[in-house]
């Protein structure tokens, strides 16, 4: 994930420096980010964190990083739309206030690395600590989810250039 990002943000770059930019990749990394990511990988994240937060032997702080993750998520969702709609339009040559389209830019990716780094740094080693191998087992087959299209054995065929560009 943070390849992708990484790859938008040096498009990005060239955009600000008035350099020719890869906007059909940005394009491409957006697409997979708001498709993939957000329509099957948050979903699964929020099913492993939604069955801890129903456990007893949790606090309500934690049952609190539970219900931020998923607002992030949501949060996510909408920003990731919002800046893949202003790319779309930035490729027709449709006029857009540059300041604008900044703004959206930035907020998406800002907030995709902040999450990453709570994901990271808070949520994953708390499922870690907390869920017991019974808990693992009910959540088996929780991950049965579309095969990832960019990291997976098979990369689809629109995302072998993003794939080629990381």
């Amino acid at each position: 994930m943070v390849q992708i990002l990484n790859a938008i943000e040096r498009e990005l770059r060239r955009l600000e420096g008035h350099e020719a930019a890869d906007l059909p990749l940005v394009h491409d990394a957006l697409h997979y980010l708001t498709n993939y990511a957000d329509l099957y990988h948050h979903p699964v994240e929020d099913r492993l964190f939604e069955h801890l937060e129903r456990l007893d032997r949790i606090d309500d702080s934690t049952r609190d990083q539970v219900v931020r993750l998923r607002e992030e998520h949501q949060a996510l969702y909408v920003k990731g739309k919002a800046f893949f709609d202003a790319i779309r339009e930035v490729e027709s040559e449709v006029a857009m206030e540059r300041r604008e389209f900044d703004h959206l830019a930035r907020d998406y990716l800002d907030s995709q690395r902040q999450h990453l780094d709570f994901e990271e740094a808070i949520m994953f080693p708390l499922a870690r600590r907390v869920l017991a191998a019974e808990d693992w087992d009910a959540l088996a087959g929780v991950g049965d989810i579309e095969s990832d299209p960019l990291f997976g054995h098979l990369v689809h065929q629109e995302y072998e250039r993003l794939k080629n560009a990381l």
